[in-house]
């Protein structure tokens, strides 16, 4: 469990943590108190200029004590009393101030809006060094003698769109490019350790560092906000200075944010797992049309079946009404003939004399009723007969009807899946939109890192040319060497041993041309020498100083062998330039970082501190160094 202190150091010097409850649990905790010490003890005070409004957020709860005094405040966006809506690249250079001090302010400078759309520009035409073009244009407007305090979140070299995170190499890009002095800037480092929040009370612990240590430091983890802020002090040393922003952009790997690699891994999971949904449901689709096709066969034979089944009925209905029209007709005469025995039978009343002459006649008539009336019964049992075929085949066509309704409402709960089924095709295929417009993006990812490979191969084949120059330079410098012997008093018998074992390594050059590698490694031996006597030659012209001259040769001799892979080799000669060494311990230790960067520099090559301060030789001669430095302070 961490310590909890009010207090932090910076500089050697003890400051309070910001306790004031706006935007506190942030880097603000430590940036506020190091700007108000920053002002309070300014010796020039007629003009300072403020770059974002930050303090005056803190200032009205402070003690007059902290020594706020009167400035400019420019801030493109917010809207505040005392403060001015001016660009800071629109000021002009005329206009001269004594102090400037911007906190966390220029990062955001030429980048997109921030995510709550509060601050920032709406385009898409971003700076990526429009951050390094704003603290040129601060130097620009300090006057002579002026300071500036600027503070950025500082580690991994990120582009988060709506601001950059500083890193070393993108800080060198100052007084490479930019034409701000080296000695002009300074900067000193803070990283977080430890943050809690307990009782609405948020309690940090922020350490001063080395900038080796921020080479992996992210913005948003392990905690939110900055994890680790550079604090850059500049100085106006010169008048002499042109503000020139039209340069080409420096050639660096931008790293994305934490929380942008976290959304890219999510959607890659997201994407794989639509292609399984897409998949499931191109499946499940054709499973349905399927059973749709097999439902389209069963109703189409089903409505062959009530073809048939109507094809059938309609003789039936024909013989069905021919049997009603005979019945009709039957009825017909069989009520003719009632009526004419009614007839007959007044008859008989009226001539009853003729009675038994007519009786015969009547038995007769009688007979052929008693036919006409069998004949009836036959045609009536047909009738009924007939009625009974009727009925039957009515129940097999209501039948039929209803087997054909029960279709029709199989058909409409098929076309309504049918219908489901293609709206789900559709949202099927707007994810499948979704997904190859990700894979487009994906892959316009993918042809950005080939174009990035590209690069590299010509950086490579870049190399490959200054090699061969290197080697011209080589022939050219053996003819120089003769001029330059009387200026090396120090290193003639070296010189002397060199060039007898370059004029071997020649003869055996020219008598084992099949020992390919051999002679190869003579050739890259003596071409080391070879920059050794140039930089020793270099080193001679510009200082009269013989101890710095062997300081300066034995710091190359230990790149050289560092970049052969000799570290034993570059820890030996290390540790004797601590013997000759103009500078203290520390400075020692960081004058052999900048060397070693600007020797790499020359050769266009990358010089990866993290490697060599990860190494067990460098972590071993820091450990002795630090112990020289232990003992000699003890004595």
């Amino acid at each position: 469990m961490s310590k909890w202190t009010r207090t932090f150091t910076f500089k050697g010097k003890e400051l309070y943590y910001n306790r004031i409850k706006f935007n506190n649990p942030t880097e603000r905790a430590v940036e506020i108190s190091i700007a108000f010490d920053f002002i309070a003890n300014l010796e020039n005070t007629q003009k300072i200029l403020e770059v974002g409004n930050v303090l005056s957020h803190y200032e009205n709860s402070l003690s007059e004590n902290m020594g706020v005094r009167t400035r400019r405040i420019i801030d493109k966006f917010e809207v505040d009393l005392g403060v001015e809506n001016e660009d800071l690249m629109d000021l002009p250079s005329a206009e001269k101030y004594d102090a400037i001090v911007s906190i966390s302010s220029v990062e955001h400078i030429g980048q997109a809006g921030d995510p709550s759309g509060g601050y920032g520009e709406k385009t898409e035409a971003r700076d990526l060094e429009g951050p390094l073009k704003a603290i040129a244009k601060i130097y620009d407007l300090l006057a002579m003698n002026g300071k500036a305090l600027i503070t950025v979140p500082f580690g991994r070299l990120t582009d988060a769109e709506w601001y950059i995170q500083f890193s070393k190499e993108y800080l060198e890009v100052l007084w490479k490019k930019y034409g701000i002095p080296k000695e002009a800037i300074s900067a000193n480092y803070l990283k977080l350790i430890d943050r809690e929040t307990a009782d609405d009370k948020h309690y940090m612990l922020w350490r001063e560092v080395d900038v080796l240590e921020l080479t992996d430091s992210e913005y948003g983890w392990p905690w939110s906000q900055a994890n680790s802020i550079a604090i850059i002090e500049i100085s106006k040393v010169s008048s002499d200075f042109n503000l020139n922003l039209n340069v080409e952009p420096t050639d660096l790997y931008y790293h994305m944010t934490y929380e942008q690699r976290r959304e890219f891994e999510q959607c890659k999971v997201q994407l794989h797992q639509s292609q399984r949904e897409l998949a499931q449901s191109q499946s499940q689709l054709y499973q349905t049309q399927a059973e749709l096709e097999q439902s389209l066969t069963q109703l189409n034979q089903t409505q062959k079946e009530l073809e048939v089944v109507q094809s059938q009925i309609y003789p039936v209905q024909g013989e069905l009404e021919l049997a009603q029209a005979q019945i009709y007709q039957t009825q017909e005469e069989c009520d003719r003939f009632q009526s004419q025995l009614y007839q007959a039978q007044e008859e008989l009343e009226k001539v009853h004399p003729q009675l038994h002459k007519t009786r015969s006649d009547l038995e007769i008539s009688q007979s052929q009723l008693y036919k006409t009336q069998g004949e009836l019964e036959l045609t009536q049992a047909q009738l009924y007969q007939a009625q009974e075929d009727r009925d039957r085949f009515e129940s097999q066509m209501y039948q039929a009807q209803e087997d054909c309704e029960l279709i029709q409402i199989q058909l409409h709960q098929i076309q309504e899946e049918l219908g489901l089924s293609q709206a789900q095709h559709h949202q099927i295929l707007g994810e499948l939109e979704i997904s190859q417009a990700e894979h487009y993006q994906t892959r316009q990812e993918l042809e950005q890192s080939q174009s990035q490979l590209y690069s590299t191969q010509q950086a490579l084949e870049l190399s490959q040319a200054e090699y061969h120059q290197t080697r011209q330079e080589l022939e050219q410098s053996q003819s120089q060497l003769y001029s330059t012997q009387q200026a090396l008093e120090l290193s003639q018998a070296q010189h002397h041993q060199t060039r007898q074992a370059l004029e071997q390594s020649q003869s055996q050059l020219y008598s084992t041309q099949q020992a390919l590698e051999q002679s190869q490694s003579q050739l890259h031996q003596t071409a080391g020498e070879l920059e050794r006597w140039r930089f020793e030659e270099n080193t001679v012209k510009n200082s009269a100083q013989s101890n710095q001259v062997q300081y300066g040769v034995l710091v190359w001799e230990a790149w050289y062998a560092y970049r052969n892979n000799d570290k034993t080799g570059m820890s030996r000669s290390l540790q004797k330039s601590l013997n000759c060494t103009p500078f203290s311990r520390t400075e020692t230790v960081m004058n052999w970082l900048e060397n070693f960067g600007r020797f790499s520099l020359e050769k266009g090559e990358y010089f990866d501190t993290n490697s060599l301060s990860n190494s067990l030789e460098w972590k071993e001669l820091i450990q002795r160094v630090l112990a020289v430095k232990t003992q000699v302070g003890r004595i």
